[in-house]
């Protein structure tokens, strides 16, 4: 039976979790700066634990007590993956271990999903680099995120950023996240069109993120914001600003290195969509991404075999996998699947350079003109 420590006693766990000396979430849990949940083997002298953190889930401690890992197994199928018990979303979860022998026994804790392992970096950044300043294109201004921005009635987040970060599940309130955080905006009129996002803070150190609005990217703006927020945090009191990404993201590290982040470390993350088929479903996209074509019409299969009503990007992804794969057939099936299912966007499709094999064919050109048709209907 695993026990959850109040907030007054997370302390108590803090020696288990020393190997994630690169997760500042942990410490910022700890200092009750952002949320956070510690379950552990024993309250008085724990050996096992498992912290919910806002950058991801952290195990830690002893492996080799079958008790404790039944007890795992059971909080991560009955209440992390039933939505009943998170951190920062409910969804998914992305965990990360120490020390590293506890990845033989992932298949034991969730035996109900395949593992996906992610590699990620770490980096710190105690100087800017960047002169952001010389950087702003025409037509943007950059300013601090602070209350009158945010209670500014005209300004308004383009959508793709609206949704990026849970203010709530993150700082638990406004108030808290202005307070203790630091977050910069690029604007275009009053349109936010590009955000630093403060992670957690923990001492004299922060973490953060950033986001760009698709239809403002390649033009800077990415590195311009992040290094206004570095440059005020470092100014106003932390000695260091971090950053994680994931080492396939080579457009966030490469920014985060224009800047003036330094690669700190490396470790990995173990992700799992909590919805068994939607596991599979990514499983097929980190496939996809890494060339294994086969592997992606594998898993899409398995998916649309378990469930007949999936998101239409399933079915254009599944499309894709079987262009690669030299497969006309599959890839036109898959394609007037998803238009079938309210895919529009036709001039992406069109751009995609697997589809080459279906283009100069009658169904080739049918499926675009339903994707523009749907289009202009809604």
């Amino acid at each position: 039976m695993l026990q959850e420590l109040r907030p007054n006693q997370f302390g108590r766990a803090r020696p288990l979790f020393r190997g994630f000396d690169y997760s500042l979430s942990i410490r910022a849990a700890v200092q009750g700066n952002n949320p956070g949940r510690i379950f552990v083997d024993d309250a008085d002298c724990p050996r096992t634990g498992l912290a919910l953190t806002v950058e991801g889930y952290l195990l830690a401690g002893d492996h080799g007590n079958p008790r404790t890992n039944a007890a795992l197994s059971r909080l991560i199928r009955d209440r992390i993956f039933t939505g009943e018990v998170f951190v920062n979303g409910d969804q998914s979860v992305s965990l990360a271990v120490d020390p590293g022998t506890w990845e033989a026994r992932l298949p034991e804790l969730i035996p109900t999903h395949e593992v996906e392992k992610l590699e990620r970096y770490h980096y710190l950044c105690c100087g800017v680099r960047f002169d952001w300043r010389r950087h702003i294109p025409e037509e943007y201004t950059v300013r601090r995120l602070d209350r009158a921005l945010w209670d500014d009635p005209a300004i308004f987040f383009a959508d793709a950023l609206r949704d990026w970060m849970d203010v709530e599940q993150v700082w638990w309130s406004v108030e808290n996240f202005l307070a203790k955080g630091v977050s910069f905006v690029v604007l275009r009129d009053a349109e936010v069109v590009a955000w630093c996002t403060p992670d957690c803070a923990a001492g004299d150190q922060i973490d953060v993120g950033v986001i760009t609005d698709p239809a403002h990217r390649r033009r800077g703006l990415a590195a311009v914001v992040v290094g206004a927020t570095v440059e005020h945090c470092l100014k106003h009191g932390f000695g260091a600003v971090g950053w994680h990404c994931d080492a396939g993201n080579v457009g966030s590290w490469r920014t985060a290195e224009k800047v003036g982040f330094e690669r700190n470390r490396e470790y990995a993350y173990f992700y799992y969509m909590c919805d068994p088929i939607d596991h599979l479903a990514e499983l097929g996209w980190y496939h996809y991404r890494r060339g294994a074509y086969a592997k992606t019409a594998h898993y899409y299969q398995q998916v649309f075999a378990r469930r007949d009503e999936n998101p239409d990007y399933y079915y254009h992804l599944a499309a894709l996998a079987w262009a690669e794969l030299g497969n006309r057939e599959k890839a036109l099936e898959y394609l007037q699947a998803a238009t079938d299912r309210g895919w529009t966007h036709a001039e992406w499709t069109r751009e995609q350079e697997a589809f080459t094999i279906l283009q100069g064919t009658p169904e080739w050109d049918a499926v675009l003109a339903r994707m523009k048709h749907t289009r202009e209907r809604t």
